[in-house]
């Protein structure tokens, strides 16, 4: 090796080295100090991009897990307002069963009328009032919601439309009716009215038909024997008391109501059963006559005005001027003061109860589902979490060790700068010679 002075190949091999040693200090240093092992791209460049996605995804779940909740909050407000809409029409329902029954008297059904109304107006002030965040939920404005419950665009659970609770909206039904008013039970003994009550009637002389487009399936229901009357009320009681023992096959209810102020009454006959597209079948009465019913006799033998026929397009010969269809909609105009209103009422209140548990059931199930997405997105977070910090954590057990490695290389290329820087000195002891 030549002996030279202007090139200390020692002193720069240590310098290098003790830069490098240097470089690796400090590095373990800023590891040590940060807790993470990639704090800048140099540290490894895939490995950032990697981790950057990775921490995209845990805060974009992060927020979806909060969105979720909030979604649990808002079926919760609007499942616990519907619970008391429920409890209200249950009331409502037990008022109208009481007012059902034939010993109440007027002020009775009056009395039972009043608890009616402030609870329908209480159902409204409800629907018309709950709100999710200024929001209004309950009163038809809410047509459904989408909820980000992921971290990445179409990553939703969507809740539909609510049902609308108001008054006016909750209840859809359809049932048909038909009266014969006026009925008087003065004994026309000139027309010999009351020949046909003192004679029994036998079992199937009377018959309702509950009618079909198609032929094949209309049935014929036959009454029950009737016994002797005295009486053209009396008559008439029997009459409505056999029409409503077959109210299971037919759907028919008679109700029969002393007209106030006079000796006439009025015959009203509720029918329930509809045909597979939600309309009212057409009913016929069959055998019915005034001498044996008591009924006002119409054009025919058979009374045309205690027929009950689909206002649609009812089969030929049932057709009937007295029948009404009703497709009526909320629960606002609900009247209990008579038992045919009464039986309205159960209806509308059956539908309403219906819709409003339908969409509790519905709430409910949303509730679970978000609960469900909240702990996959717990899991999600827990799991990219630990990838992450698998790329970008320090390790200290090696980042320690290699702090006592680097220092100690640090420490011995100072002394080996210096021994190197030595060197060139042993050239003077040749020039003293």
């Amino acid at each position: 090796m030549a002996a030279t002075i202007n090139t200390n190949i020692a002193s720069i091999n240590a310098q290098r080295n003790l830069s490098l040693s240097g470089q690796s200090l400090n590095t373990t240093m800023q590891r040590l100090s940060s807790g993470l092992r990639v704090n800048s791209a140099k540290d490894d460049a895939a490995g950032l991009a990697i981790a950057e996605r990775m921490n995209t995804q845990v805060k974009g779940l992060t927020v979806a897990s909060r969105n979720a909740n909030d979604g649990i909050s808002l079926a919760q407000t609007a499942e616990g307002s519907l619970g008391k809409v429920g409890d209200m029409l249950q009331r409502m329902r037990e008022l109208a069963v009481q007012a059902s029954n034939a010993t109440n008297s007027a002020s009775d059904r009056e009395a039972l009328q009043a608890e009616v109304a402030q609870l329908t107006a209480e159902i409204d002030r409800v629907a018309k009032q709950t709100n999710f965040n200024g929001q209004k939920i309950l009163d038809g404005s809410f047509a459904g919601a989408v909820f980000q419950v992921g971290a990445n665009s179409g990553d939703n659970v969507t809740l539909g439309a609510l049902v609308d609770t108001r008054s006016t909206q909750i209840s859809t039904t359809t049932y048909a009716t038909s009266t014969v008013a006026a009925i008087s039970t003065t004994d026309d003994v000139a027309n010999n009215t009351l020949s046909a009550y003192g004679t029994a009637l036998g079992a199937g002389d009377l018959s309702i038909d509950v009618i079909s487009n198609n032929p094949a399936l209309t049935t014929t229901i036959e009454l029950e024997a009737i016994g002797t009357a005295s009486s053209r009320q009396e008559r008439l009681g029997q009459i409505v008391s056999a029409v409503n023992n077959k109210t299971t096959d037919t759907g028919v209810t008679a109700y029969l109501t002393k007209i106030d102020g006079t000796d006439d009454y009025k015959l009203e006959f509720m029918s329930a059963k509809l045909d597979a597209d939600g309309n009212p079948v057409s009913i016929a009465f069959n055998g019915f006559t005034e001498e044996n019913s008591g009924l006002e006799s119409g054009s025919t033998a058979n009374d045309p005005s205690i027929t009950i026929a689909y206002a649609g397009t009812p089969p030929v010969g049932t057709a009937s001027p007295g029948s009404i269809v009703n497709k009526d909609r909320g629960i606002e105009d609900i009247d209990v003061t008579t038992q045919s209103g009464a039986w309205i009422a159960l209806k509308k209140i059956d539908s309403a109860i219906d819709q409003i548990n339908g969409a509790r059931a519905t709430l409910g199930a949303m509730q679970t589902r978000f609960e469900n997405a909240v702990n996959n997105i717990d899991i999600q977070v827990e799991n990219l979490s630990a990838a992450r910090g698998r790329i970008v954590d320090a390790d200290f057990a090696v980042e320690t060790a290699n702090l006592s490695r680097t220092q100690i290389l640090q420490q011995a290329g100072t002394a080996m700068v210096a021994q190197a820087n030595q060197i060139p000195q042993n050239v003077l002891q040749l020039l003293q010679g």
